[in-house]
């Protein structure tokens, strides 16, 4: 891997100012073109890869967990990839089989990083809502919001499943594509995009979204409800049918 990413380096570095631009321009826009793209598969598919999405977010938290764990301890790389695969395989079984824990993980993560993209956490001018406060916490004052935001809102989730993950994927994958969508303007059309207009078509693809998923969703209850309509009417039909041979057979006993 890091011979091809050297290689990379070389065949760009090796080329002329304007060739090594082009180069680079070509591959920022595709990588824009892949991102917008899993972007709205995330904001509009949401609730239907759901298991997928939650054992990948589940697998991540696992190796973030490793290596924060490889880190404290100092171990070396054979125990650090021991840690990895255990703590990865062991977040991500959790998710899968107990789904509830899952969405919890799911939402959590979700929500703090869609908070982080609007709040500016991350530093620097990645969120359009960044605000300067007095004194020298204003991180730690906002992630402490964010954190708590986010246990919330994961609390509540667990109850209201579906409508969370529909509503976080929805917002995550819209914000991402808009932005994506931005980038790639920029690079590959070399048409300046101010900021705030990449966060209101990620706005706008995560309301279109929403009211996709929320369309496909109500349509599977619907679906469902149907279904156990139909189970209850055939039951009682049944039950019905029973009722009048006990009526027959009592009155024939009776003549």
């Amino acid at each position: 891997m890091n011979g091809i990413i050297e290689s990379g380096k070389n065949i760009i570095g090796g080329a002329d100012g304007p060739t090594s631009v082009f180069i680079a321009g070509k591959v920022s826009a595709g990588v824009s073109v892949i991102a917008v793209i899993i972007g709205l598969i995330l904001c509009f598919l949401g609730l239907k890869l759901a298991r997928i999405l939650i054992t990948l977010n589940a697998l991540l938290i696992g190796l973030a967990a490793s290596i924060t764990i490889a880190a404290v301890i100092n171990v070396d790389k054979t125990v650090f990839v021991v840690i990895m695969l255990g703590c990865a395989a062991v977040t991500a079984a959790l998710s899968f089989f107990l789904y509830k824990f899952g969405v919890f993980c799911m939402v959590f993560t979700g929500t703090t990083a869609f908070a982080v993209s609007l709040t500016g956490l991350a530093g620097g001018n990645f969120g359009i809502l960044s605000f300067t406060m007095g004194f020298g916490s204003r991180e730690i004052i906002i992630g402490a919001a964010v954190l708590v935001i986010s246990f919330i809102l994961s609390v509540f989730a667990v109850k209201f499943a579906e409508p969370m993950l529909i509503i976080i994927t929805a917002l995550n994958g819209g914000i991402s594509s808009g932005i994506s969508f931005r980038m790639f303007l920029t690079t590959a059309a070399d048409f300046a995009v101010p900021v705030w207009a990449g966060y209101a078509a990620g706005m706008l693809f995560a309301v279109f979204g929403m009211l996709v998923q929320f369309m496909m969703h109500s349509r599977k209850i619907g679906k469902k409800e149907k279904s156990y309509a139909d189970e209850i009417k055939e039951k009682v039909s049944v039950e019905s049918e029973v009722k009048k041979a006990r009526t027959v057979l009592e009155d024939d006993e009776e003549e």
